[in-house]
Parts: structure tokens; C-alpha cells; sequence
């Protein structure tokens, strides 16, 4: 009898115990930190696009050119294709927002002519052979989406003629400006698509000297401008 009552008491013993463990308070369990979102869109990058460009040069004569002083000046259109590479650098600054710098380089078939409707027997041709741009970029990020403005530099090799009796071909490195605005989409952790349109102002180009005959004083001006739109693929490193 002696040992049921003891075992009585020890089972009670456990139980009372038990009851008031349980109503202690309980240690904070730890949580896993929360991690921030990766960069996806920093880092380097590089790849090709293409496309169309359109757009006018304008010819401005000096009076004392020999052929077309005095008429003042006229204009043509220009168009054609546009074919390159690009390389270039992003910060994802916040979750949301980018900042970058690129450089492309461009072969392009953005040419045109007019014949002159005063001097039938000439005509006048501009050709952009090559384009090339430096430009920062600033950009807002949804997810796998950028859509981004940019504008800087911009150079070209522009080859600028008159066909005629007596006539002129002269290349010249013509520097301007550039400004654009595209988005692009992250197809997986390296490969972007995107297109984007930009326009290029590529200056003033002064002709001077003689034309082709040695003899008959060459006074005049070209004023490139045109537009883009390109498709590009990156594939980001």
C-alpha cells in the first residue's frame, strides 16, 4: 500500500511540473533573415542590333560658291539600314531604378540624293557610311522589364557629293548629339531583348575650297539629321 502511494505522489509530482513549464513564457524563436532582391540588370553587357534609319540633310550655299551661289539652299531625304554592335555597363541603384553607360559603333546604309530643280544637270548626294554613340542611360525596372531614356554623343563618317558637269565627293567625321528612348525585357539571367528609337543631330559640315575642276570655288554647308528605330539582343555577362 505504502509503494501505491508513493508512486501516486511521484506521478502527481511530474504533472504538477509539467503544467507550470508549460505556462512559463516561451524563448523567441530566431526568423530567417528576409533577402534582398538580387541586381538583376547589373553588371556587364554586350551585343548587336539593327534596323532602320530615316530622316534629311540640308544643303546651305555660300554666295560665293561657284556653281549654286545664290540659290540659297535646299534639302533631301535620307534613309536606309542601320547594322552594329553594342558594349556597355549598368548599376542597379535601387530595386527599382538603373543608371548605365554605353558605347555602339554602326555600319549604316542611311543615304539619299536630289537633282536640282534649278540645275537639272547636277545632282546632290549625302551618305552616312558609319554612326557611333556614347551615352548614359537612366532607366526604371519592373521585375524582368527596363524602359529607359538616354542621350549623348554621337559621330559619323558622312560622305557628301555633287554630280555634275563639275562636281565634288568629300567624307568628313561629323560629331553631334543623340537622344533615345527604348525598353527592354530580361528573357532569362543572360539574355535581353529590346528595341528603342533615337534621333541624331549630327552638326554642321563646311565645304570649302575648289570642286573637282580645280578651278570653280566651292562655299557650302550639309545639316544631317535623322531618326532610328532599332532591335537589339544583349546577352549580359
Amino acid at each position: 500500500m505504502r509503494k501505491i502511494a508513493l508512486a501516486a505522489a511521484a506521478v502527481l509530482s511530474l504533472g504538477i511540473g509539467t503544467a507550470q513549464a508549460a505556462d512559463l513564457p516561451r524563448a523567441p524563436v530566431a526568423k530567417a533573415p528576409v533577402m534582398a532582391p538580387l541586381p538583376l540588370w547589373q553588371g556587364w553587357y554586350s551585343g548587336i542590333h539593327g534596323g532602320w534609319g530615316w530622316g534629311d540633310a540640308d544643303r546651305t550655299f555660300d554666295v560665293t560658291d561657284g556653281v549654286f551661289g545664290g540659290l540659297g539652299g535646299f534639302g533631301h531625304e535620307i534613309d536606309g539600314g542601320i547594322f552594329g554592335g553594342h558594349i556597355g555597363y549598368n548599376w542597379q541603384v535601387a530595386p527599382n531604378y538603373l543608371f548605365g553607360l554605353e558605347a555602339s559603333l554602326a555600319w549604316t546604309g542611311v543615304d539619299g540624293g536630289v537633282t536640282s530643280a534649278l540645275l537639272p544637270a547636277f545632282s546632290i548626294n549625302s551618305d552616312v557610311e558609319w554612326l557611333a554613340t556614347f551615352t548614359p542611360r537612366f532607366g526604371w525596372i519592373s521585375n524582368n522589364w527596363l524602359f529607359y531614356v538616354k542621350g549623348g554623343l554621337a559621330g559619323a563618317r558622312v560622305e557628301s557629293s555633287i554630280v555634275g558637269p563639275i562636281g565634288f565627293s568629300r567624307g568628313e567625321n561629323a560629331w553631334g548629339w543623340t537622344a533615345g528612348v527604348g525598353f527592354e525585357v530580361m528573357w532569362s539571367p543572360n539574355w535581353i531583348f529590346g528595341i528603342e528609337y533615337n534621333y541624331y543631330d549630327l552638326g554642321d559640315d563646311n565645304f570649302g575650297g575648289f570642286y573637282n575642276d580645280g578651278a570653280t570655288i566651292l562655299a557650302q554647308r550639309a545639316d544631317v539629321k535623322f531618326s532610328s528605330v532599332l532591335a537589339r539582343i544583349s546577352y549580359k555577362y
